[in-house]
């Protein structure tokens, strides 16, 4: 049943008028708007004065039949990602790939049971929801977020730029103080920009891969040997740049990993970087490494705020939790990096809550290379 406070319109294009009228009836006792038409010719003209939550459409009807409202609707950028459910009297299996192939959500065989009717329409309506507010949060972060992530850094980088010249034209030269501020601040400044572009080329890189596997490509891994003094000195950057080395305690065996050839480094980069980022200074950050039978599994564990069950589930590109709340660099696509290379890679990526402790617990487990099995 639609509990929202402002009800959902769904237009409904049937040309049979029994039917129609049934249907109508049915969805709004359920608590939805309707705008009920008998053919696709008319919800067009229809949807030129608004724009419906859901579409649910008849195959068969004149003038415009379900599948060529389909095909317009995919013509109209404000509709292209409206909810659309096909109709049809025919258990014809053609219908529905026709459908399916023209961008239809769903499809639904007359005749139907109206609580299975209404629980398609909340299940489509609900996965519409969770797509609308995942674009609102890319949207977000490309609109607000990764200009400043940008723009802080080169802002700092022009500045000095423009002081250096200033003091080269007056002959007035720099103190070993000011070469060593001016450097600092450059470098750091270089340092995040650079951070940016790794994670963008890094996504980028997995998004490829997957498109590869779905495609039925090879993917080619490389085995990688982790030691205890590897994952040290990928841990070391982070930990360092936060002031945290005295928090830090390693516990690995080493074993080899067959993996994708670029990017480990960097997503445990990023693990241990979150914990430094979410948990006080003095609190304890562990990175523990260990063979789980045909997999090795690197879990870093903190102390800090964790994360809600919701919020775990809810890891997505671009995406941070409660920002505004909590100030923060970043771009937010550490946890999607990890997820996605370990999936890459034939492994899986895990988020723990430490209850009834507190902190998170992120286990990156990926593949042992056979000659460790």
């Amino acid at each position: 049943m639609n509990d929202s406070k402002s009800p959902k319109t769904i237009l409904l294009a049937e040309d049979d008028d029994l039917i129609r009228d049934v249907t109508a009836s049915a969805l709004e006792d359920a608590g939805y708007r309707v705008v009920a038409v008998p053919d696709g010719a008319v919800a067009l003209e229809a949807m030129a004065s608004f724009a419906p939550d859901l579409i649910l459409s008849d195959v068969r009807m004149p003038n415009c039949d379900g599948f060529e409202l389909l095909e317009r609707i995919q013509t109209r950028p404000q509709l292209v990602d409206t909810p659309f459910i096909i109709v049809s009297a025919k258990a014809d299996s053609a219908d529905q790939r026709r459908g399916m192939s023209l961008g239809a959500d769903d499809y639904v065989t007359k005749p139907y049971r109206t609580g299975d009717l209404l629980r398609t329409i909340e299940l489509r309506l609900q996965r519409a929801e969770r797509v609308r507010r995942l674009n609102d949060h890319q949207r977000y972060f490309l609109t607000r977020v990764l200009p400043h992530e940008l723009r802080t850094p080169l802002t700092g980088v022009l500045g000095y730029a423009d002081l250096l010249t200033m003091r080269g034209e007056m002959k007035d030269p720099l103190s070993s103080r000011e070469h060593i501020e001016f450097g600092g601040y450059l470098r750091r400044s270089g340092e995040r920009l650079l951070r940016v572009a790794e994670d963008f080329s890094l996504w980028a890189s997995l998004v490829e891969t997957e498109n590869r596997r779905c495609e039925g490509q090879t993917i080619v891994r490389a085995t990688i040997p982790l030691e205890i003094g590897v994952l040290a000195k990928w841990c070391d950057g982070p930990l360092c740049e936060a002031g945290r080395t005295q928090d830090f305690t390693l516990d690995a065996v080493s074993a080899p990993v067959s993996v994708l050839p670029q990017g480990l480094p960097w997503v445990v980069r990023h693990l241990v970087e979150n914990a430094c980022k979410f948990s006080a200074a003095g609190t304890s950050i562990r990175v523990s490494g260990r063979p789980v039978r045909d997999f090795y599994a690197i879990t870093v564990i903190d102390e800090g705020r964790g994360m809600t069950e919701a919020e775990i589930a809810a890891v997505a590109p671009l995406r941070q939790f409660r920002r505004e709340q909590f100030e923060q660099q970043g771009l937010g696509l550490g946890l999607v990096l990890a997820r996605d290379y370990a999936r890459a890679c034939g492994g899986e990526f895990f988020l723990l809550g430490n209850s009834p402790a507190p902190g998170l617990s992120a286990r990156l487990v990926l593949p042992l290379a056979e000659v460790a099995r």
